[in-house]
């Protein structure tokens, strides 16, 4: 049975942590597959959305290439850097997570 509850991503690193996930949730995949397609382990990719390592370099380049994010995006939360509809949804996306952040205790 898979927990209802969400981890608070609390890390050092917690703001690229949250573009991630908003990223994983824009294309509708859990962790384990939203890394696999990139070619990423599981346990990196898990490492990054809690906040508590730093995407790597080469992570950060297979998830652009994979999922067209912008390593502006991924480092420094550069919007702009991204597709319009993509960076429309997880603005949109990225509203509903602060919104609801008080309400929120973990990972989906």
């Amino acid at each position: 049975m898979q927990s209802m509850t969400r981890r608070v991503i609390s890390g050092r690193y917690a703001d690229s942590a949250i573009r991630l996930r908003a990223v994983r949730k824009y294309f509708g995949m859990n962790q384990k597959d939203f890394a696999a397609n990139a070619d990423i382990q599981y346990k990196s990719y898990n490492q990054w959305e809690t906040g508590d390592f730093r995407v790597s370099i080469p992570g950060a380049i297979k998830l652009r290439e994979r999922y067209g994010i912008s390593m502006d995006f991924i480092y420094l939360g550069n919007i702009d850097a991204l597709p319009t509809k993509m960076a429309n949804e997880l603005m949109s996306i990225l509203r509903d997570n602060a919104s609801n952040k008080s309400n929120d205790s973990g990972d989906d």
